[in-house]
């Protein structure tokens, strides 16, 4: 069923503090909403996570992702001020990495973002298709302010006083604009910190004090809860995601012949560059690999046919039903929206010998009546035809009607990949009917009697 993830980072605190401030206010704005199947919640150290599973296979996780924020946004004063973000994720094939590269070397990567930042990720997100990359076991760089709480109480400061001089000594503020002598001016104050000693040098007490007399102020790598290994030595991961309508194929090539120029830097030499996951080349091997079963099929389909039909010119007729079903089917998934996925693909393969079924009823019904009207082809072909063409109908209906629950019934995990192959088949039988009782009887009134038909010995 259709789920919304509502994520609230809130590190430094406890599991029961983030429970009372965050969570409960958070899961009683949001249990309001309507369709709610289930709501799984819980609290930790680092913040807070709810998952809210609707009941209706139809709701549209887009609007529950908007109306869950703006029910959050509503209640924001009651939540903590040092509760800077959340996020209300939804799932989507998009939220999978269409690459997963990992990297290693000689030297220890986990210090190293700001070159793994440089070198692949902004190089990598200009590429078209690319939605964003992002970066693991690599922790980016964050200014660490040490306190010693000794020279703190000796120089007679609180932490609270302290926390409150460093969030209002960094801003950058607009006050409006002044207009003198023709001129506009803006103003702006601005408070903003540009290097570590200017952090060093900040006074925050009546008595001169400076930061750096209370406190070690350091830049270092933000704390990391996990680690990678790639082959026993430390590993950074780089994930590549798409956008929504990019092609996954084009945006993992792209992706990975970029990561291929980056490894060719002299400065990367000696690093080591592993593909964990292409999902472009598991999409495209699957592909082929249907295709060729696909192929494999038609060719043992057109052995059949002549084995039956014992002439090729006949077994060649009906054998071009298949290819312009194939065409006519592709045609409807494009402006349909339907995508040629490994279920779609499975719905042409089983269509494969269902497609020459009407044309096989047609020829014959046409080879009959030539028989008994040799010297009219183009009659032979209309009676023919007309003969079979009510249960050619009914027979081609009855195999489409029973996928008619998978389109239209109750949605479930089963109905949502039933329909794929439930709409290619579908199309394709349509099409094979529209086929053998159009393109078939045309051709047969140009093509001459096979010889076993006019053959008084022929079976």
């Amino acid at each position: 069923p259709p789920f919304i993830f509502v994520q609230m980072p809130y590190a430094g605190s406890t599991p029961e503090e983030v429970e009372r401030t965050v969570l409960r206010p958070v899961e009683e704005a949001l249990s309001t909403m309507s369709g709610i199947k289930r709501i799984d919640a819980s609290a930790n150290a680092d913040g807070a996570q709810l998952f809210i599973q609707f009941s209706d296979w139809e709701r549209d996780v887009a609007i529950a992702a908007s109306e869950a924020r703006e029910r959050i946004d509503a209640i924001r004063d009651d939540l903590p001020d040092d509760l800077q973000r959340y996020l209300v994720l939804k799932f989507s094939t998009t939220d999978q990495p269409v690459l997963r590269v990992r990297l290693a070397s000689d030297t220890d990567l986990t210090g190293a973002y700001d070159m793994i930042d440089r070198e692949f990720k902004r190089r990598i997100e200009r590429l078209p298709g690319v939605a964003r990359v992002e970066i693991s076991g690599a922790p980016a760089n964050e200014v660490e302010i040490a306190i010693d709480q000794d020279r703190l109480t000796a120089h007679n400061l609180g932490l609270n006083e302290l926390t409150t001089r460093l969030q209002a000594i960094n801003f950058s503020v607009s006050a409006g604009t002044i207009t003198d002598g023709g001129q506009r001016l803006r103003v702006q104050p601005v408070g903003e910190l540009s290097d570590l000693q200017q952090l060093r040098d900040l006074v925050i007490g009546s008595n001169g004090v400076r930061l750096s007399d209370i406190a070690e102020v350091r830049l270092k790598p933000a704390r990391m809860p996990y680690g990678r290994r790639l082959d026993g030595r430390k590993a950074v991961g780089i994930d590549v995601f798409k956008e929504r309508n990019a092609n996954l194929v084009e945006v993992s090539s792209t992706a990975l012949r970029e990561v291929e120029e980056i490894r060719k830097e002299p400065s990367l030499n000696d690093l080591q560059v592993k593909i964990i996951e292409n999902q472009g080349e598991n999409v495209t091997t699957s592909l082929l690999e249907l295709a060729e079963a696909g192929g494999i099929g038609l060719v043992l389909s057109i052995a059949v046919l002549f084995f039956f039909l014992r002439h090729w010119p006949s077994t060649m007729m009906v054998t071009l039903a298949i290819p312009i079903c194939f065409i006519m089917t592709l045609g409807f998934m494009y402006f349909a929206g339907v995508t040629l996925n490994i279920l779609t693909m499975m719905g042409l393969l089983l269509a494969i010998g269902m497609l020459v079924d009407n044309a096989v009823v047609v020829v014959e019904s046409i080879y009959q009546e030539r028989e008994r009207m040799p010297d009219q082809p183009r009659l032979a072909s209309i009676v023919g035809t007309r003969h079979v063409a009510i249960a050619l109908s009914a027979g081609t209906l009855c195999h489409c009607i029973v996928f008619v629950p998978n389109l239209f019934g109750e949605r479930n995990f089963l109905s949502i990949y039933l329909s794929q192959i439930a709409i290619t088949i579908s199309v394709s039988l349509l099409a094979s009917w529209l086929v053998a009782i159009s393109l078939i009887p045309m051709l047969s009134a140009r093509m001459k009697t096979p010889p076993a038909v006019g053959s008084h010995t022929g079976i």
